[in-house]
């Protein structure tokens, strides 16, 4: 059995750093989740309603939202 060989010094892992460099992703910012939710409301009432009375309940929500 051979010992074993270190691998060469650029190649080696940094000293202090452990796990993924990259780390988790970000959490989504508000900014990003009221724009999903605005688009997820936009698809539900072009889908279930077309252009009717969900249109003006969508518009309201985002009202909301955007005081927020």
């Amino acid at each position: 059995m051979m010992p074993r060989v270190l691998p060469p010094v650029k190649h080696r892992f940094v000293k202090g750093r452990s796990g993924n460099p990259l780390g988790r992703p970000k959490k989504m910012c508000e900014i990003e989740l009221l724009q999903t939710a605005i688009k997820f409301f936009d698809e539900l009432a072009r889908a279930y309603y077309g252009k009717g009375n969900a249109v003006h309940k969508i518009n309201r929500i985002r009202k909301v939202l955007n005081e927020k």
